[in-house]
């Protein structure tokens, strides 16, 4: 019986959700703030206006009242009337705070705020009234947390928003907490058993009887870190060969494969456990069969997002639009994907008849709708609409392609298999363009990086012509935020989505953003996160799993994959010219001598992914 030993002490390759710090400081911790909120903030200009009679209710609940204290968010969008005329907020019935707005503290949003101190916030329900002077903004969707007064807090009612006071809804209020949340998970990623390193050997024949998981960590009283294990035959999760999460910290009789999860939770808001480091020992007896060696391997280790992102999939409609836009028949003479990129861009680039348009309808972000109003000039197009465009008919030509949302502009990021990362695609009409740096394609962490360190007036735009000019004043500026929406299927699903994106100030709250710090310097937003690869996460991309059988100079042969509408694999023996479908697991006989296995991943729509090469030597 072998015990195999692993330590885990960084956790930054783990997926975690937005209520997991687990970059700053020593090990696994809970978040030092968390945000709450009671609407998406869907709608754009629908207001209250508020004063002495006038006055609006908001409610939160808190779990804890040992917090150092919070700030209190209100969406006012452009109105500057509390610039000069105060705006009384009461909180919990105490006496009413005057706020003024100050723009600079706004940052660059239409998000005011206010310092609410810890000793006015209470462990249950929090009432926060507006009155006096200004605005608030409010969402007509299903609420229950807000409620409106025409007699200047006597009496209150739901559901009397809006000019004819009968709209059901919640103000675009939010409240970021400093104080640690109730519960957050930090979840590994798929740990092969046979090397948990990582390094891709091949393995050889194995009985894993069991596989024990203990951890250091500091539990202060009130505080909990609870373990759950799950383990399967294949090295990507299929709930058809592998077992359900299960609260324990040992596995009788495990697959190869296997993950853990930690859920982290808090009686109190002032304090967190930390989990400083995690211990797997699995115990095997392995079969050791000698002859089979890896000579060398070309195998990219995957890289996940901790958010689920729906991408466009095959549908009648996707493929109507491809046809009806001729974009196949666009990009066919193009000599690399780069130059296709450049094409689509262009194309989407050149449906405006008169560049930014301005007009009576705001579309969605559905790609055919914007073609419709760009026929005549008579509805608005905003960068986001260019850029909808261009990762729409990406997107229906089986690219990985989304929308980037910066400070007051938007634009693309598509997955390059040339340059295997995610780059940005500008088609705005004043722009038309990528964006370079030292002969570097950038993405938008590429530009907010630079523009951080002072590089940002290096950096150089390539036009449609293929010209190097220098990138536009003050554009690597506006990455000082960026965000993506969790999809880009926009051309068969209409909603969740933001209502006029774009023209007014940002408020939805249903897009990802990247922060620096755990909290975060643009507070108004749920999710946030400081992991890069919960931005950039790999596509297309195979890796490939060896493993000795009990049969003489034979393997089995296992892949997992970052390919959004898997369709297939193919694979290529010893370098032949013929690449042949394939199912996984597949059984590799080998000769003597080297042998050269190569596979890529293929989609729905044809597109090929990365290849992965792997050689072995059988010796006799």
């Amino acid at each position: 019986m072998d015990t195999r030993r692993t330590e885990i002490t960084d956790f930054s390759a783990c997926l975690r959700d937005r209520f997991i710090d687990a970059d700053f400081g020593a090990g696994v911790t809970l978040a030092p703030t968390f945000l709450l909120t009671n609407e998406p903030g869907v709608a754009r200009d629908l207001y209250e206006e508020l004063s002495e009679s006038s006055r609006a209710r908001t409610e939160f609940e808190l779990y804890s009242d040992r917090v150092s204290g919070a700030l209190l968010l209100f969406y006012v969008n452009e109105d500057t009337t509390t610039q000069t005329q105060p705006m009384s907020i009461s909180v919990n019935g105490a006496e009413p705070l005057s706020h003024i707005q100050d723009r600079e503290h706004m940052l660059t949003g239409g998000w005011d705020r206010a310092d609410i101190p810890a000793t006015m916030l209470v462990r249950g329900t929090n009432e926060f009234i507006f009155g006096d002077n200004g605005v608030l903004f409010f969402d007509p969707v299903p609420g229950g947390n807000s409620s409106r007064s025409f007699d200047g807090g006597k009496t209150w009612h739901s559901g009397s928003f809006g000019p004819g006071r009968d709209v059901e809804g919640d103000y675009m209020v939010r409240l970021r907490v400093h104080g640690h949340p109730p519960e957050g998970a930090v979840t590994s990623d798929v740990i092969d058993l046979s090397g948990p390193d990582g390094e891709g050997a091949i393995a050889l024949p194995m009985t894993i009887s069991a596989v024990r998981l203990t951890s250091v960590q500091d539990v202060p009283a009130g505080t909990e870190v609870r373990f759950e294990m799950r383990s399967g035959s294949r090295p990507r999760f299929d709930p058809t060969c592998w077992n359900p999460w299960t609260e324990t910290m040992r596995l009788p009789e495990p697959g190869r494969y296997m993950q853990w999860r930690a859920t982290l939770t808090t009686a109190e808001a002032d304090c967190t456990p930390v989990l400083t480091s995690i211990i797997l020992e699995a115990d095997l007896e392995v079969d050791e069969i000698e002859g089979i060696e890896l000579v060398e391997q070309d195998n990219p280790r995957l890289a996940r997002s901790s958010y689920a992102f729906t991408n466009m999939a095959q549908d009648p409609r996707v493929d109507r639009f491809a046809y009806e836009c001729r974009l196949e028949q666009l990009i066919a003479d193009a000599d690399s994907e780069l130059e296709q990129f450049a094409l689509l861009r262009d194309w989407a680039q050149r449906q405006w008849l008169k560049g930014a348009a301005r007009g009576p309808y705001l579309p969605t972000w559905n790609p055919r709708e914007i073609l419709e109003v760009t026929k005549g000039n008579w509805g608005s197009g905003f960068c986001s609409h260019y850029g909808a465009l261009f990762s729409g008919a990406a997107a229906a030509l089986g690219f990985s392609a989304r929308n980037v949302i910066v400070d007051h502009h938007t634009l693309s990021e598509i997955w390059s298999e040339e340059l295997q990362k995610w780059i940005l695609q500008d088609p705005y009409c004043y722009y038309n363009a990528t964006y370079e740096l030292d002969g570097e394609t950038l993405n938008a962490l590429d530009i907010h990086k630079a523009a951080t360190r002072g590089d940002g007036e290096r950096i150089q735009m390539r036009t449609f012509a293929g010209k190097l000019e220098p990138i536009k004043p003050n554009l690597p500026q506006t990455f000082c935020r960026f965000a993506i929406p969790p999809r880009n299927n926009y051309l068969v699903q209409d909603e969740p989505a933001e209502i006029g994106q774009g023209a007014t100030q940002y408020h939805y709250d249903g897009y990802l953003w990247w922060t620096e710090e755990v909290d975060p310097k643009y507070p108004e937003y749920s999710l946030q996160t400081t992991r890069e690869t919960d931005f950039y996460w790999s596509v297309n991309q195979t890796r490939i799993y060896l493993q000795v059988t009990k049969s003489q100079g034979e393997l089995l042969v296992d892949f997992d994959h970052t390919t959004p509408n898997f369709s297939h694999f193919v694979v290529c023996f010893d370098d032949s010219d013929t690449w042949e479908q394939c199912e996984a697991p597949l059984t590799w006989t080998l000769r003597e001598g080297e042998n050269k296995l190569a596979v890529r991943s293929v989609n729905a729509f044809s597109r090929q992914g990365r290849i992965s090469r792997t050689v072995v030597r059988l010796r006799g």
